[in-house]
């Protein structure tokens, strides 16, 4: 958990928006070969506001990686803010998905840094393979279908 915090922490420190938050965490996750799909689209947070456009990423887990969104509508504990389930309550995401192409001179440019600084991601592949794992021990086989159970975890 402490790894995840602190490449969150990393990330959340750069002076980006969502878009260009959306574009460095997929290089990364390119980097380190996790499967994901960055979005462009809308989120409403019931009581709160909405934010259109705003850009996430979605992982293959049911998981969304959102820094940037109390960019917009505050520090009120509903709005997300790190790696979010999908079925958190009153958070409605809409979005088309949209390709992110690897680019180490455009990470430059965003980041100041090189992809190497900054740690990989590979925690956020454990959870699926922990859950696998899981399902092969109590039948006795691998599931092709086994997914990890959504997590929270929140930067501050």
């Amino acid at each position: 958990m402490h790894e995840e915090i602190r490449w969150l922490a990393s990330l959340d420190a750069l002076r980006l928006e969502c878009d260009g938050m959306t574009r460095v965490i997929s290089n990364l996750l390119q980097r380190d070969g996790i499967r994901h799909t960055p979005m462009a689209g809308r989120l409403a947070i019931e009581g709160v506001g909405q934010i259109v456009p705003h850009c996430w990423i979605e992982l293959e887990d049911g998981r969304r990686i959102d820094l940037r969104a109390r960019m917009w509508l505050g520090d009120d504990p509903r709005v997300p803010h790190g790696i979010v389930s999908t079925h958190a309550l009153g958070m409605q995401y809409e979005g088309e998905p949209f390709q992110v192409v690897s680019n180490p001179l455009v990470f430059w440019a965003l980041t100041d840094r090189t992809m190497d600084a900054f740690a990989p991601a590979s925690f956020l592949a454990a959870p699926l393979l922990a859950s696998q794992m899981a399902s092969a021990d109590s039948s006795g086989r691998g599931s092709d279908q086994a997914r990890a159970q959504p997590a929270s975890t929140e930067v501050r």
